[in-house]
């Protein structure tokens, strides 16, 4: 006897219930963009076709993968669970692609990464021209971002690796591996004669009695001081009378008596102390107070890694690591 021919129906009732790697996908941008209609537009399809690819991997595992509240999605323990282990297969597959098309000759290396200014400036540079002799036919591609920018484009697939700091109070998100490198002290720059420097032991409150120069919004730096702040109970007592988003504003309105700044090291480093005191300025090592910016290597997780890709990774790693004493 000759077999019905299915319903349109029924092919798709098929379809959903058996659970394929795209329902796992369609979890994974959901979680990725916190909401229905976002994870759709990544994935080019239907927002109704991405709530039922959930609902379809739902009901396999008997379990709720996400909670809605207006538009936004967030993922309940058991998505949350799924998730870390799903990720890397997805990463994995995500980048099959890139790692075939690596490995066919003559095809064009391309690295990109992202770095604050300090960081490129400083401890990387010599790592970056190591690299670019030892590496000459890979275009390398450098981007000056601040640390939680610079993370974030790692996580979007816009960086291959980025160097950040890892501040205080801030969990960088779970899809990015985190290599720690090396760990830089906060310190207070203040024009000569300032009132700072006969504070014998520097405290928060000494610190905030002051006018301050900070680093943006995005950067380790202010994320660190603010959390700090935030810690303690003072942020009501932060004058902040300028925000710049490089080292030299930074000195030079420091310079004019404007505000005290609060740097890392590595940052006071990319200018020289020997150019900081001609400009009648002095620091001191506010870690005691501030803490210290612990710079990391971040790189996505689990996704296949270009050799090209590896070697720079490996040499900011050893680099970084041996200039830090670790």
């Amino acid at each position: 006897m000759k077999a019905k021919p299915r319903s349109a129906a029924g092919e798709e009732r098929r379809y959903f219930k058996e659970v394929r790697f795209r329902q796992i996908r369609a979890l994974f941008e959901i979680s990725r963009h916190g909401s229905f209609a976002a994870a759709a537009r990544s994935l080019g399809m239907a927002t109704p076709s991405v709530w039922r690819q959930l609902r379809a991997l739902e009901d396999d595992y008997g379990v709720r993968f996400v909670t809605a509240k207006g538009r936004s999605v967030r993922l309940t323990e058991d998505g949350e669970r799924l998730m870390r282990l799903a990720a890397p297969l997805v990463e994995g597959f995500d980048s099959l692609r890139k790692l075939f098309l690596d490995l066919q000759s003559g095809a064009e290396r391309v690295l990109r990464l992202a770095a604050p200014a300090s960081v490129l400036n400083s401890p990387l540079r010599d790592v970056i021209a190591a690299y670019r002799h030892a590496q000459p036919s890979v275009r390398l591609t450098l981007i000056d971002a601040p640390s939680r920018v610079a993370w974030g484009m790692v996580e979007s697939d816009a960086a291959d690796l980025a160097l950040v700091g890892a501040p205080s109070g801030v969990v960088l998100p779970s899809r990015l591996s985190v290599v720690p490198l090396a760990s830089y002290p906060f310190e207070v720059i203040y024009p000569e004669g300032h009132a700072l420097g006969k504070v014998r032991k520097i405290g928060l409150r000494d610190i905030l009695a002051h006018p301050l120069i900070l680093a943006g919004e995005d950067s380790s730096s202010r994320l660190q001081f603010d959390y700090v702040v935030a810690k303690a109970g003072l942020t009501s007592k932060v004058n902040v009378v300028m925000t710049a988003g490089n080292v030299p504003s930074i000195l030079n309105y420091t310079g004019l008596g404007i505000g005290v700044a609060i740097l890392t090291r590595s940052a006071v480093e990319a200018m020289s102390f020997p150019a900081v005191r001609q400009a009648g300025l002095a620091h001191r090592d506010a870690s005691a107070v501030l803490g210290h910016d612990n710079l990391v290597l971040v790189h996505p997780k689990g996704r296949h890694e270009l050799e090209h890709i590896r070697v720079f990774r490996e040499m900011a790693t050893a680099a970084l690591k041996a200039g830090s004493g670790r």
